[in-house]
């Protein structure tokens, strides 16, 4: 909300310069960009269009691909129950069975392990093992099922033999022989991790039959899948490309870098889904697929645009295998994004070097404007010393330059009898002038000149109005500094207040503050005085905070901008109060509710001043809380309060043992005395029980 305020000022009050600027590089920028954006967005459309029919045709060449990887497979599988067509098949290692089965390993890559199991529970098994081939013989005797193995190089010269006495494995219990026996055709296992070599692969099964159509047994292939994440390495999709194949379930069939498709859990492996490679724009473009269901689709993941391709296996390849090609956008906009980054600094140069000559264009009109204008705000602000020379050819902005130095040369002789910042805060209130006043809460503060007649009968007129300009300067510019406003001068009196004509939440704590840097600098106005023989002006003052009428008194024909109501008398007696405790600053309780917390005060007494209807509580203020002698006067604040209180409960004697404890510390602490004989004086002769310590000032 400020943000879109702010903006609406600027263009409510834009300068004309920034006018003729603005519309001068608009045409320019509105052009660039609309052919800029016009072709790069064209040029994208095209682009993704060739994209799209590149990712068709690689998802179509990888998907006749994997069906060849597994058909061969199938293919020899399906050749092999040829073997076992005929009359009782013989299982052995020697046999032409166990020949043809390592045969097929050594021919076809994909094949880890060839095998055929029977329904009497023999098993012969081809397969490779590294830089081995083994055939494994099972064969049922006496209810037991033995096992042959013999180990051979690659070139089928024999390295060893080995034998099982009491195998556990029969192949009738595996999912391979169950699926074909019970699907009476060829078979097809889920993708599985193989035991073997703990790789992810899939089972084909052909089932072989008698001539009475019993089945006699069935032929069966281990596809290692593997192959088919080698082949997905060569597929060149772009640059940082990535293609993965994976099933209804979700698991990877096959992705580049096979190694990360299989966890082992518990001591199983297992393939992994997409989504737990944790690789984020796999796992966006899968959500986003299952999300959509759109074949072809952009999208974002980690602040960077990926196109992604999802493509599904035939009906005909008889599993729901999904083929998906990721690839960022980058790889085939980067190019024309580069080219387009480079027309829009060229563009972006260009405005630069239009924006340049627009604005000294502009400045050449309008510089003799704004100089106008900056000479017109000084004088708002009251700021009446500069001195400007504006020359122009233009009439009516001359005419305007001598009319504003007539105007600071009248408001010069103003100045001298109206407090400057007065009229500064006057005008940025926005308060008519007008006679009347509001109520506001305000801080009062009075001071005065301790025995000022008997000093100015010492003093020649003359010499007595000098130092009393030089006291004033003090008091008037430590209150300005303070936010003040000097409502006026009564004899040697200065009245000001806080709180107006700007308001001022803290008019409280600056109010107190200033008393107290005018007792500091009067101090040492005072030793210099007296060091040039002057005589010296100690200094009272009071403050009290409340709600009073502040506004311009007087008539239409003249004004005086001040405040009025019974706080401002109250302000006037609290000053004078100060001889009779032999303080320098008091503040009433509703000032110390303010400012207790910010500077040490302590009480003084409760008093009835004449004029003002209730008792006020008041206080000594005594220093700011971090001054450097914070801590001695909080001392002295702490004791003076716990004898006030003795006092307050009429316990004289112990109240006055304790002032004359303060005195000890503070010598010079003229309250304490006060204190004191009042205690010696109720000691002598007690106050009856009407007593409550109120003190009743009948004087002003």
């Amino acid at each position: 909300m400020g943000i879109r305020k702010s903006i609406f000022e600027f263009l409510q009050k834009r300068t004309f310069k920034v006018d003729i600027v603005f519309v001068f590089t608009s045409l320019i920028v509105a052009t660039v960009l609309l052919l800029s954006c016009f072709s790069y967005f064209e040029n994208r459309k095209s682009t993704l269009e060739l994209i799209d029919g590149n990712f068709e045709e690689e998802a179509k060449a990888v998907i006749s691909k994997t069906d060849n990887y597994l058909r061969s497979a199938q293919l020899a599988a399906e050749i092999a129950t040829q073997l076992f067509d005929g009359g009782e098949p013989q299982l052995g290692l020697d046999t032409e069975e166990a020949r043809y089965f390592l045969k097929i390993v050594l021919t076809y890559s994909q094949v880890g392990l060839f095998y055929y199991g029977d329904e009497q529970g023999n098993f012969l098994q081809a397969a490779l093992l590294g830089d081995e081939i083994y055939t494994k013989h099972i064969r049922q005797i006496d209810g037991k099922a033995v096992t042959d193995f013999r180990y051979l190089d690659r070139n089928l010269n024999m390295l060893r033999e080995e034998k099982n006495p009491d195998t556990k494995y029969d192949p009738r219990a595996r999912p391979w022989y169950k699926g074909a026996k019970a699907g009476g055709k060829t078979f097809w296992t889920e993708p599985y991790i193989f035991f073997e070599n703990g790789e992810p692969g899939i089972t084909v099964a052909c089932p072989i039959y008698n001539k009475d159509k019993s089945l006699r047994g069935v032929v069966a292939a281990d596809i290692i899948l593997g192959g088919l994440s080698k082949f997905l390495q060569s597929v060149n999709v772009s640059k940082n490309g990535l293609v993965f194949i994976m099933d209804e379930k979700e698991q990877l069939i096959a992705y580049p870098d096979p190694r990360r498709i299989v966890r082992v859990e518990n001591g199983e492996a297992r393939s992994l889904k997409p989504s737990e490679l944790k690789i984020p724009f796999i796992t966006e473009a899968v959500r986003n697929y299952e999300d959509k269901g759109e074949k072809m689709f952009s999208y974002e993941a980690s602040g960077n645009r990926y196109l992604a391709c999802f493509a599904k296996f035939p009906p005909e390849f008889g599993k729901k295998w999904m083929f998906s090609i990721i690839a960022p956008e980058d790889d085939f906009l980067g190019p024309m994004k580069s080219t387009f980054r480079k027309t829009l600094l060229l563009s972006l140069f260009i405005l630069i070097i239009s924006v340049l000559a627009g604005i000294l264009m502009a400045r050449q009109i309008s510089r003799p404007i704004e100089r106008l204008a900056a000479e017109v705000l000084e004088v708002k602000n009251f700021n009446l010393d500069s001195h400007l020379e504006i020359k122009s050819h233009i009439h009516e902005i001359q005419t305007m330059d001598d009319a504003v130095k007539a105007m600071k040369n009248s408001l010069k002789a103003f100045k001298i009898y109206v407090p400057s910042t007065l009229v500064k805060q006057l005008i940025e209130s926005g308060e008519s002038v007008t006679v009347g006043g509001k109520e506001r809460e305000l801080t009062l503060f009075f001071t005065d000149i301790v025995d000022f007649t008997p000093i100015s009968e010492s003093i020649s007129p003359k010499d007595l109005m000098l130092q009393l300009s030089e006291y004033f300067d003090v008091v008037t510019r430590i209150i300005e500094d303070e936010k003040g406003t000097v409502d006026k001068f009564i004899g040697d009196a200065v009245m000001s207040f806080w709180g107006a004509p700007l308001a001022n939440e803290e008019h409280a704590i600056m109010a107190c503050r200033a008393a107290l840097r005018c007792q500091k600098e009067i101090e040492a106005l005072n030793r210099e005085w007296e060091k040039a023989g002057k005589k010296p002006f100690h200094t009272r003052i009071g403050l009290h905070t409340g709600y009073n009428v502040v506004g311009n008194m007087g008539s239409t024909q003249r004004m005086n901008y001040t405040a009025l109501g019974e706080g401002v008398n109250l302000a006037s007696r609290l000053e004078g109060v100060n001889r009779i405790y032999g303080t320098s600053v008091i503040i009433s309780k509703s000032t110390h509710r303010y400012v207790q917390n910010h500077f040490i005060c302590r009480i003084l007494d409760q008093i009835a001043v004449k004029g003002y209807s209730q008792s006020v509580v008041i206080y000594e203020l005594l220093a700011e809380n971090n001054s450097p002698e914070s801590g001695k006067l909080k001392g002295l604040s702490d004791s003076f309060q716990e004898a006030y209180n003795l006092y307050m409960k009429r316990e004289w004697r112990a109240a006055r043992d304790m002032f004359q404890s303060i005195l000890r510390d503070f010598p010079e602490d003229k309250v304490s005395v006060f204190y004191t004989a009042r205690c010696d004086k109720y000691i002598a002769s007690e106050p009856d029980e009407s007593w409550n310590g109120i003190t009743r000032l009948d004087s002003k």
